[in-house]
């Protein structure tokens, strides 16, 4: 399942992906997964500047419009106080086709369900991230 979730995910870059997952994880308080993904996005070639950039992503010049607008999408389906309103959907269509966003809101759902189950058994960090 985690292959045709995330690995065999075609539309949306590895790189976005990564970033949307360390965001959700660290939405979530999953350590193991933040630094999994950190680990996957340095690999991808995401700078450390830019990973530890990712929680002030709204006002920082490193991420691209697509990026932030995706980045807010995942937060709005994360924080159970927030919804997807039309705005912000309006403005995720204005970057990414309907496939592209049904790949988005399945890489965002999983690591949601991911990083809640991994929280729930304190899985603590393995170290993957080499800044």
């Amino acid at each position: 399942m985690w292959a045709a979730l995330q690995e065999d995910a075609k539309r949306v870059p590895g790189t976005l992906s990564a970033l949307l997952n360390r965001r959700v994880a660290w939405w979530n308080g999953c350590e193991y997964c933040q630094d999994a993904h950190a680990a996957k996005g340095s690999r991808f070639g995401i700078s450390t500047e830019k990973i530890e950039a990712l929680n002030d992503y709204a006002k920082s010049p490193l991420f691209s419009d697509a990026e932030k607008v995706a980045l807010e999408y995942a937060d709005a389906i994360t924080d159970t106080r927030r919804d997807v309103d039309d705005e912000l959907f309006a403005r995720v269509q204005g970057h990414y086709d309907d496939d592209t966003i049904a790949e988005l809101t399945m890489i965002i759902a999983w690591q949601n369900a991911s990083s809640r189950f991994n929280r729930a058994f304190r899985i603590p960090s393995q170290g993957f991230w080499k800044r």
